[in-house]
């Protein structure tokens, strides 16, 4: 199965959305303030210090509206999760199952339960589709609408990362613009150096937009220059939940040369009490899905 045909499964829907999942309140008014410009240090501290954080979720009614050239559709989704361990998703349209997906540390499964087949793997076919280092670990700062890198290098730390403010925000920048600028009007040759230098196989530049008095994530924009492919990303109405700022109304856009997808969330129906039960079967009849 080619990796375009998957947009065909929710499966690719459910990852999408878990690039900006969050709960759906009513929106918050908007506090003006000074904005004072701050060091990159001090800047991730103070998101990391206002990051939502939980040792269960529940977010049980999700509405995902997707679009593509391909096709359009529409999902109901349900989220649980303990933390560090397991994400479990259900996903369905017009109150018929369609899939779930289970997330843990090392695996990836995936029960289509309208073609009759399911998919376990690591987290490297993912990876492969979107571009970016996607795992357990960045699922999860992504559902406490933390930061995260896109390369997830621990060598790396956000030792590269600038930080100023634009448009009322403080932003987090993966390169600094002059490098940016100076990578994209070097040799071919001088950029697969650097590339190989860094370990990875495109110039990537991502940049994160947080509002000044919460920290809250409020803009996200990743250019893949090497392979022209881009992702933008608004975080909306937030809320205050257990005490910290949270999104509930999320739009996304995957571009490029090919294809254009878009995601729009809304969501209701938020708990932190303990969950008991996360489950997932494969009949014995379903056919597993082969991606390579």
């Amino acid at each position: 199965m080619g990796k375009r045909s998957l947009f065909k499964f929710p499966l690719i829907v459910f990852f999408l959305f878990l690039i900006g999942a969050s709960a759906c309140k009513a929106p918050r008014e908007v506090v003006r303030t000074a904005i004072k410009p701050m060091g990159t240090n001090r800047l991730l501290k103070n998101i990391e210090e206002n990051a939502f954080d939980y040792e269960y979720l529940t977010i049980k009614r999700i509405s995902c509206q997707f679009s593509s050239s391909e096709n359009k559709s529409s999902f109901r989704i349900n989220l649980r999760s303990k933390k560090d361990e397991q994400i479990l998703v259900a996903i369905s349209k017009l109150n018929i199952p369609v899939g779930r997906v289970l997330l843990t540390p090392d695996s990836v499964k995936y029960v289509n339960y309208i073609d009759h087949n399911y998919f376990v793997d690591d987290y490297s076919f993912i990876s492969d589709f979107l571009n970016m280092d996607i795992n357990f670990a960045t699922i999860q700062n992504i559902i406490f609408n933390n930061v995260f890198s896109y390369r997830d290098d621990p060598r790396d730390d956000y030792k590269t990362f600038d930080s100023f403010i634009e448009s009322g925000m403080y932003v987090l920048q993966s390169e600094k613009n002059r490098k940016i600028f100076k990578m994209e009007n070097k040799r071919p040759q001088k950029i697969d150096r650097r590339l190989k230098r860094l370990d990875v196989e495109a110039l990537i530049l991502q940049r994160m937009f947080f509002d000044p008095v919460h920290y809250s994530l409020k803009k996200l924009e990743i250019f893949d220059k090497t392979n022209n492919r881009n992702v933008f990303m608004t975080f909306d109405e937030f809320t205050e939940v257990n005490g910290k700022e949270y999104p509930g109304a999320i739009d996304m856009s995957f571009q490029s040369e090919v294809d254009k997808v878009s995601v729009s969330l809304k969501m209701s129906g938020f708990s932190t009490e303990e969950i008991t039960s996360f489950s997932i079967k494969i009949p014995e009849k379903y056919e597993e899905i082969r991606v390579n």
